[in-house]
């Protein structure tokens, strides 16, 4: 039997090593949102997640009682919504329904997964804000939707955000030379919105400041060990590149808005390149 975690979705590295440890540590947070393109497997993540949660081998094995029972949609402790059949939006009667589910009490974790949440009207939209700011203690709420832009801001915020990509760019970024490498080409920023790269890249990130915490650090090493093997007018630029790094950490203990911490440090990769 594969030991791989979710192994019926392919790709998706980076959602995939953040659940696992999120389980492993018992730190599921109560409410996701999955966006992306279509065939981004983001609809299949959610369901093979809830069988990991409740799998007894938290791979999901597939083959146990609570594997089983989601796959057939009868399992107590998972519950999927979506637009009523025959209507293509999602109603203020489903989302009552939902709200009903999410405070079940269990001795499980009660897992809640709203499909194509993009189709919720203003009014359901409302209702389900009311659970996702006094979320049950011992649920997961999984909002699965093409795009944050198709929902109320206040509903965004108030939930973990995963992307998900028909390939994840993270494979070819497996270690702080390859990152340095990467962000340092000119072609990057043209090819980038860097607010979504960095929820992309650091999907564990509780925040931006957090995530752009994350770059600084991998930078910091890259940068060090260039300086040692580079000579001369080379080895002033990453010098500074490693000094840059450094002011750049302190800024952000210091409170500097993450914004403009990352730009000033992007301003600098671009006048390098």
């Amino acid at each position: 039997m594969s030991t791989e975690f979710l192994p019926a979705v392919s790709g998706q590295s980076l959602a995939k090593s953040y659940f696992q440890r999120t389980i492993a540590n018992g730190r599921l947070s109560h409410s996701y949102l999955f966006w992306g393109d279509r065939g981004s497997q983001k609809h299949l993540f959610a369901h093979e997640l809830a069988k990991a949660i409740h799998c007894d081998v938290a791979r999901p094995c597939g083959n146990c009682v609570s594997c089983r029972s989601i796959d057939h949609a009868n399992h107590p402790a998972v519950h999927v919504f979506g637009p009523a059949e025959g209507k293509s939006i999602i109603d203020i009667d489903t989302v009552r329904e939902l709200c009903e589910r999410v405070q079940y009490k269990t001795d499980r974790t009660n897992v809640v997964i709203l499909k194509n949440a993009d189709l919720l009207r203003e009014a359901a939209a409302n209702a389900l804000l009311k659970t996702l700011e006094e979320p049950p203690a011992g649920a997961v709420l999984i909002l699965v939707a093409r795009s944050t832009g198709s929902l109320l801001p206040t509903i965004v915020s108030r939930c973990h955000r995963i992307p998900f990509r028909h390939d994840t760019p993270a494979t070819q970024l497996d270690d702080d030379d390859n990152f340095l490498r990467a962000v340092s080409e000119r072609s990057f920023f043209a090819d980038h919105d860097v607010r979504e790269w960095l929820d992309n890249i650091f999907p564990e990130a509780e925040s931006q400041r957090e995530a752009v915490k994350q770059v600084l650090e991998r930078l910091l090493p890259a940068a060090r060990r260039r300086v040692h093997v580079s000579v001369d007018k080379e080895s002033d630029a990453e010098l500074q590149q490693a000094e840059l790094c450094l002011e750049l950490l302190g800024a952000l203990e210091g409170n500097v808005h993450a914004d403009l911490v990352l730009e000033r440090l992007f301003a600098h990769l671009r006048s390098q390149s």
